[in-house]
């Protein structure tokens, strides 16, 4: 196994400590340790991890799972819980991120050792998975439209019909107000190919959207007639600049 680099953040300093010292024992680099998932989300712009080792209780602002919420609207990593509260109400909280574990304290170093590792490779194996379409794209681009691929022919879709673009695991899904188109692409390979277009905005690590198709927004969620879709607070500054620009 290639060497690790495990983002780490602990809301107990002193217990942050002993865990770098058991990780880098263990032959994992570490980033880290964080008790603010302010700081471990700014982290993330200066070096690159494979994976997150996240406490739920922090110091700061945020707990663990808003950390992760928050991580996840940019990066793509597996994540770990490590708590010291196991009960039902944190765990559905946590569940909501999709971790790849959720560990209650204490925990033996064996056993992190092998949640780290399979993980890991759980996570490998879905990139795999996904890499034999990565350059195969169904999607041909023109001025005002796009055209897919879908079995035997080319469906052209017009941007302005576009409504929002959907992540379904590993692919995107391009939805219209009579249709809607699956594609390869997965949607950080799509929103490539519509970034030079002000219409279209990515408001949440799961959706882009079309501005000239978005009827209310508020605070944490924008409609699209009756779909209601999460918007992220990193990305509402930047859709209200945009608006003005459509």
């Amino acid at each position: 196994m290639k060497n690790i680099q495990i983002l780490l953040v602990e809301g107990e300093p002193i217990v942050g400590a002993d865990l770098k010292d058991k990780l880098l024992e263990m032959g994992f680099g570490v980033i880290g340790p964080f008790s603010q998932g302010e700081k471990a989300l700014d982290a993330l712009s200066h070096a690159t991890a494979d994976l997150i080792l996240m406490d739920i209780q922090l110091a700061g602002t945020w707990d663990g799972v808003e950390t992760i919420h928050r991580i996840l609207e940019k990066y793509k990593l597996p994540v770990i819980y490590l708590t010291n509260d196991s009960g039902a109400d944190t765990f559905a909280k946590a569940k909501n991120t999709a971790p790849a574990a959720f560990m209650s304290k204490p925990f033996r170093t064996r056993d992190l050792k092998y949640t780290i590792e399979l993980a890991i490779a759980n996570s490998e194996k879905e990139n795999k998975v996904a890499k034999p379409n990565s350059n195969h794209d169904n999607t041909f681009l023109l001025n005002d439209r796009l055209f897919i691929r879908t079995k035997d022919r080319m469906e052209r879709v017009f941007f302005d019909d576009i409504l929002w673009v959907e992540a379904e695991d590993y692919y995107s899904k391009i939805v219209t107000k009579e249709t809607h188109f699956m594609l390869t692409q997965n949607l950080g390979k799509l929103s490539e190919v519509l970034e030079n277009r002000p219409e279209f905005i990515r408001v949440h690590r799961s959706f882009i959207v079309n501005l000239k198709h978005v009827e209310q927004i508020r605070e944490l969620y924008l409609h699209i007639g009756s779909k209601q879709i999460p918007l992220s607070k990193s990305s509402k500054e930047e859709l209200m600049s945009r608006l003005k620009k459509i």
